[in-house]
């Protein structure tokens, strides 16, 4: 059963987004179900099928995303305790964290990636993943107490193709890449379906701190990248002020675009472009919204950027 508290900060949730998502009912009622183990597999250090038949010896339930060769659900909720997790054959990740790397297409041909607030590594080891190893990838922090715990993750899943650095990205020296990613500190409220996860007195001055924080994180990324190279912004909330609100403020403010999101079998909603009296460049319907009756995930929100 779920806790008073708790059901009061769903509610309030429901109702300050019930406007903005086509099947109410449908998304009410994800919100009050418990998020599902996910887990995608590291073939860095293993034949797939051979780690999931290890896997089904002890859990039978696993079955795979239908968009994402790696990513995987489980009844099972120690996975942590298995030998498989010790030796960083698999990872254990959301499902919706794993939809950024999936967002660039070819990821695994670009040469140099920056990850901007990257601890405790699941997108950098997945990218990583992807490009085997190659090319150079640079994971970036702000706080040295989350460093641990991102070169912990890189040692135990054998990656072995990037560099760690701590430095608030808002002041990050400027460095050439290919792509950067930038999975934003935001109010985190996509994250409902887990307990404990979201502050239960969110007030409106904290989306706009957020907001204020995204934006200078994506000016500074903006400034760095070079033409033709690729942005991937996303945050873990429904929030418009840090979503929408601000991929319309750096649409206005840098030489950018954004291009298309397109992940098969992935189903998706539409940016949208009104929110409490602002409108926003009709630009960020190419953005991507994931709600959680969708894809049965967290809530999660998706841009792709390319400087112009």
């Amino acid at each position: 059963m779920i806790e008073e508290s708790q059901t009061t900060l769903q509610d309030k949730i429901f109702k300050r987004y019930s406007n903005l998502t086509s099947n109410l009912k449908k998304f009410r009622k994800k919100i009050n179900e418990p998020l599902k183990q996910s887990f995608r597999i590291n073939s860095l250090k293993g034949d797939k099928e051979e780690i999931l038949l290890n896997l089904k010896d002890y859990d039978d339930s696993i079955k795979p995303t239908n968009w994402y060769d790696n990513g995987y659900i489980t009844k099972l909720d120690n996975l942590g305790s298995s030998i498989e997790h010790f030796t960083g054959q698999i990872y254990i990740q959301e499902l919706t964290s794993m939809m950024p790397a999936l967002a660039i297409p070819d990821i695994g041909e670009y040469r140099k990636i920056i990850d901007s607030c990257a601890a405790p590594g699941s997108k950098t080891t997945q990218i990583a993943e992807i490009m085997q190893n190659r090319g150079n990838i640079i994971a970036n922090d702000n706080k040295h107490s989350r460093l641990k715990a991102l070169r912990g993750n890189l040692d135990r899943l054998g990656i072995t193709n990037t560099t760690v650095t701590l430095r608030d990205f808002r002041s990050y020296p400027n460095t050439e890449a290919d792509v950067f990613f930038v999975d934003a500190p935001c109010s985190s409220e996509g994250t409902i379906r887990k307990k404990n996860t979201i502050k239960k007195n969110l007030k409106e001055k904290d989306y706009e701190r957020f907001s204020n924080i995204q934006k200078k994180i994506l000016d500074r990324t903006c400034e760095m990248a070079q033409k033709g190279n690729q942005i991937l912004y996303s945050t873990c909330t429904f929030a418009p002020e840090e979503n929408e609100k601000v991929i319309d403020h750096i649409l206005r403010k840098h030489s950018i675009r954004l291009k298309k999101i397109d992940i098969k079998n992935l189903k998706v909603g539409k940016g949208i472009s009104k929110w409490n009296g602002e409108t926003f460049d009709k630009e960020v319907q190419k953005c991507v919204r994931i709600w959680p009756h969708h894809n049965d995930t967290d809530g999660f929100f998706l841009a792709r950027i390319e400087k112009c």
